[in-house]
């Protein structure tokens, strides 16, 4: 949806300003006319973007009263989200979709980089999943309103008292009915290896007794190595659902020790079977 509009935008306002230009009766003969019509190709592009995120910016207005889970403010977000990775010329390659359950979870990955939850919400087009993310993303204009709107959660960078705050309306959000996710990494890596987990993290799921979604998220630090001239293949695989009964016997250290030993085999499996 986001991305036909795009276009469509772009391509009206570029006619719009060669007609006011009286570039579509102009001498095409001219280099100046095309050097013209490149720099309104050029102005068009940046006023379609701007005019998606005042779109984005009134619709959330307009909906920034609906309850969390209404899955039409969820479907919006992954068209936009679908837009943004469009424009960052991203290609993700799923595996293991059919391991999604029907009902709500918790999902659990490794956190490479800004646009992990760009790459992963819309994968899930029936579940009305949000994030614990970083405070900073609710204060961004257009996107921030929105991280609310859909029921993510913030968690500040002093993390002990923030984290276990966040984690506790987490729990709030699944026991509402969302599918919510978390990084227990609590930062990007930055590369196809892992940081150290926050073994707390864990209670999101322990707690409520919810069923895991483990996620493996890779090559996804490495877009701007081929951007804009290459459309760059990024990974995400799904593990199968890992039930409460098979690890509620488990603290959270050695839930979070297990969780990470299953990323890290499918990440081994990744850097074999995939090109860096």
């Amino acid at each position: 949806m986001y991305v036909f509009s795009l276009y469509m935008f772009w391509i009206g306002y570029t006619y719009l300003f060669s007609y006011i230009f009286g570039i579509t009766t102009g001498d095409f003969s001219s280099v100046w006319t095309y050097l013209f019509i490149l720099v309104f190709i050029i102005i068009s592009a940046a006023l379609s973007l701007y005019t998606q995120l005042i779109i984005m910016w009134i619709f959330g207005r307009m909906r920034k009263n609906c309850v969390t889970l209404n899955m039409m403010n969820h479907k919006y977000v992954n068209a936009t989200l679908k837009l943004a990775q469009h424009l960052l010329r991203l290609k993700i390659i799923t595996s293991g979709t059919e391991n999604i359950p029907d009902g709500k979870f918790v999902f659990v990955g490794n956190h490479q980089e800004n646009w992990d939850i760009i790459s992963l919400k819309p994968i899930f087009k029936n579940h009305p999943l949000c994030f614990i993310g970083k405070q900073s993303l609710f204060n961004v204009p257009f996107i921030g309103p929105w991280m609310s709107i859909i029921g993510n959660v913030p968690i500040g960078k002093n993390a002990d008292r923030s984290a276990a705050e966040s984690i506790i309306n987490g729990i709030k959000n699944y026991k509402k009915g969302h599918s919510i996710g978390i990084f227990p990494e609590g930062r990007r890596s930055f590369s196809n290896e892992m940081i150290d987990f926050k073994p707390g993290a864990f209670k999101l799921a322990m707690k409520p007794n919810a069923d895991i979604l483990v996620g493996i998220l890779y090559n996804l630090e490495k877009i701007f190595k081929t951007y804009p001239y290459k459309r760059h293949k990024a990974y995400i695989h799904f593990l199968p659902i890992l039930k409460y009964e098979d690890y509620k016997d488990l603290n959270s250290i050695e839930l979070s020790i297990k969780v990470k030993s299953m990323i890290q085999n499918q990440l081994d499996e990744f850097k074999k079977t995939r090109k860096s």
